[in-house]
Parts: C-alpha cells; sequence; structure tokens
C-alpha cells in the first residue's frame, strides 16, 4: 500500500529556507524522500541546511524577496532542467516590532513587499504551465497574530491577514488546475526570528505574550513544519483553502 504521506518524487521549493521552519521544512521533506529547491537571502546559511538534508539532487537560490522584479526570472532559472514543481512552501518574511507611532510608509511597503507581494510573485512564476506536477500543492506560512493581534506588530498581522485573505482566493481560482493553496498559522516559535524579537522587548513582554499563553508549550519548528508536511503530502490532497491554526491553545482564554 502507498504511504499518503510520503514524499517520495516530489520537488518542492522553499523559500525562508535558511533557517527557523524553512530549514525544518526541508531537512524533515527530504527525509520523507522530497528533493528540495533551498532559497533565502545568506548563501552560506542556504549551504548549511543543504548539508543537513537527505538524498542527493537538491539546490539552493540566493533570493532577495525585497527584489520584485527579479524574482520571475530568478525562478525560471531554479526550475531550468528540473522536474514540474510538486509543492511550494513560502516560509521567508520578517517580523520587526514598531508601534504605529514609529512606522513610516515606507518601512510598511517594504514589509508588504517581502511578506505578502513576494509570494503573489512566486506563486505566479510557479502557477505556469510546464512548471507545476498535477495536483501540486502551496503552503503559506502566515501567523495567529494576523488574527489575534499582537502589541507592535501591526504592519506584521496586516501582510500576514493578507496573506490568508490570498490564499483562500487563490485555492478557488486556481482548483480547475488541480493547485492546492494553504495557509497555517503558527503561534509565535522559537526560532532566530522570535529571539530577536525576544531581544528588543525583553523578558516581561515574552512571559505575558508568548510563555503566559502557551497552554501546550511553545512551539518548536518541527511542530510547524510537519503539519505543513501533511499539506505538502498526497494525505491532504481534497483540502485547500484553510487556514491552519497551530498554537497549541495560545489564541483562546
Amino acid at each position: 500500500m502507498t504511504d499518503p504521506f510520503a514524499l517520495e518524487g516530489h520537488l518542492i521549493l522553499v523559500t525562508g529556507a535558511s533557517s527557523g521552519i524553512g530549514r525544518c521544512v526541508a531537512i524533515r521533506a527530504a527525509q520523507r524522500g522530497a528533493k528540495l529547491i533551498l532559497t533565502g537571502r545568506d548563501e552560506a546559511r542556504l549551504a548549511e541546511t543543504a548539508s543537513q538534508l537527505d538524498g542527493t539532487g537538491h539546490r539552493w537560490v540566493p533570493l532577495d524577496l525585497s527584489r520584485r522584479e527579479g524574482l520571475e526570472p530568478a525562478i525560471a532559472e531554479a526550475l531550468g532542467g528540473t522536474p514540474p514543481l510538486s509543492g511550494f512552501v513560502h516560509s521567508a518574511g520578517v517580523a520587526p516590532t514598531v508601534l504605529l507611532r514609529d512606522l513610516s510608509a515606507e518601512a510598511a511597503e517594504e514589509l508588504m513587499r517581502v511578506n505578502w507581494l513576494s509570494f503573489m510573485a512566486l506563486a505566479r512564476a510557479i502557477c505556469r504551465r510546464g512548471r507545476y506536477a498535477p495536483e501540486m500543492s502551496v503552503v503559506a506560512v502566515a501567523s495567529i497574530s494576523a488574527t489575534a493581534g499582537q502589541t507592535g506588530l501591526s504592519a506584521y498581522c496586516a501582510t500576514k491577514g493578507a496573506l490568508i485573505a490570498a490564499v483562500r482566493s487563490l485555492a478557488a481560482e486556481y482548483a480547475p488546475r488541480g493547485i492546492r493553496f494553504n495557509c497555517v498559522s503558527p503561534a509565535p516559535v522559537d526560532t532566530p526570528m522570535q529571539h530577536a524579537t525576544r531581544e528588543r522587548l525583553g523578558d516581561g513582554w515574552y512571559q505575558k505574550e508568548v510563555l503566559d499563553r502557551a497552554k501546550l508549550g511553545t512551539l518548536a519548528p518541527e511542530d510547524v513544519a510537519d503539519p505543513i508536511l501533511f499539506l505538502l503530502s498526497d494525505a491532504s490532497r481534497r483540502i485547500t483553502g484553510v487556514n491552519l491554526t497551530i498554537d497549541g491553545g495560545w489564541s483562546f482564554a
């Protein structure tokens, strides 16, 4: 009997693969038999991720998501000579902590470019005929903050809300082609990005906003990566347009 959770024969593109959730997704997908195309801004850290992958045939491509006009040519080059994509995981993103009084229009626009518009550009690039395999699965990493809100993260929350809304519409738009679009929305995850936020806002903020709300314990990258792998696999072949909350009870009183 075929294992519906296996990823043998899948080629998966992962953004933000140089650390955190993206790196964990890549490592665990390779353990299930997938081939990976890794993207991120830091080539050395991408190479470090690649060195931890099981199997062979993986590749990595340095990519700056803030330079949206160059994304489609970069993806076309990255996919040159490869089989069609079976999966795309958009894990890249930035989460600066900025109060409204200190938020400039330029900073808000930059955040939207990296967290949302880059996803739209990449999705458009990979959804061209010949670049995707039948029943390709796209998974975007949003955030529980898009619906629950967090102090100092209004611009970030807005970008993740845009991501969730776009995924729902894209799920409807591309269902006739057999392409699935889903989101995951984790609570704060123990990643380098979260460590940087804790350093900026202090242990008091971290205790109140994260530890006190983490009813089942704080999230590790694998707590998010494993549900993503489910959404990439054939086990979820009839699931599209959902926003899967992964928060250990963080969002309810």
